[in-house]
């Protein structure tokens, strides 16, 4: 499997062998563009593709296969997120919530019910800033840091898993995860509740089977209602 540090040593090899070969048959060194672009195009579909194992190790697919993981990214919200955890209880069913760390100091009571309704709480970055695939490693840390002293000092819980931003991986996360010591977590089914509607939502969900960890969103309005006709739909499957 291509990797980052893969890629980058057939790149190396590939410039330095066109470098030789030009030194014996002279060549327009336009040409030297072409492995130039393969490779800036490798490093974008494995920083999008979050579970294309580039720059770091993610789990994409739950470790019991006996059941579907359920996940929600984005809160806690202050209306969504206990609408969503309603239905949870109803249908029995537990969940991961990847939660931004100054949507927890706005809500800590959510956060609260979160951990007090036997869910998990996983570090989803402090801020979720549309630029956090550009920071720094330094400020990746920092953000990450930050989150898991608010999750610790308000559930008492350690956090150790990670879901990037957008789910966008690179060195930078690459590096700040592994100082951390933190898992990433990615998915391998999105629902898309946040562009879709219900009815193409329930669709793309047909295919979830266990051992799938399902992406939504605890931010949008018709979330709740989509996981509670999701849930009702597949009790076997989640159970």
């Amino acid at each position: 499997m291509l990797n980052f540090k893969t890629i980058n040593i057939i790149f190396i090899i590939t410039f330095f062998s066109m470098i030789l070969i030009e030194s014996f048959a002279s060549f327009s060194q336009l040409w030297y563009l072409i492995p130039l672009f393969i490779w800036l195009t490798i490093l974008f579909i494995g920083s999008k593709n979050i579970c294309s194992q580039f720059y770091t190790e993610v789990k994409c697919m739950s470790d019991d296969k006996s059941k579907i993981l359920l996940t929600f990214d984005d809160g806690p919200h202050p209306e969504i997120t206990p609408q969503i955890l309603k239905v949870l209880k109803k249908h029995n069913q537990k969940a991961i919530f990847f939660c931004i760390g100054k949507n927890i100091e706005k809500y800590p009571e959510i956060a609260k019910q979160i951990i007090a309704e036997g869910h998990t709480i996983g570090n989803h970055s402090f801020s979720h800033s549309y630029f956090f695939d550009f920071f720094s490693t330094k400020k990746i840390i920092k953000e990450l840091e930050k989150t898991n002293i608010i999750i610790e000092k308000l559930t008492g819980e350690n956090c150790d898993i990670f879901r990037p931003p957008y789910g966008v991986t690179n060195p930078n996360i690459a590096k700040a995860v592994k100082i951390l010591n933190l898992r990433v977590a990615g998915w391998n089914i999105r629902s898309l509740d946040t562009v879709k509607n219900k009815k193409q939502v329930l669709k793309r969900l047909k295919k979830a089977k266990p051992g799938d960890i399902v992406l939504f969103h605890d931010t949008k309005k018709d979330t709740p209602e989509i996981l509670n006709d999701f849930l009702r739909l597949n009790q076997t499957k989640t159970k």
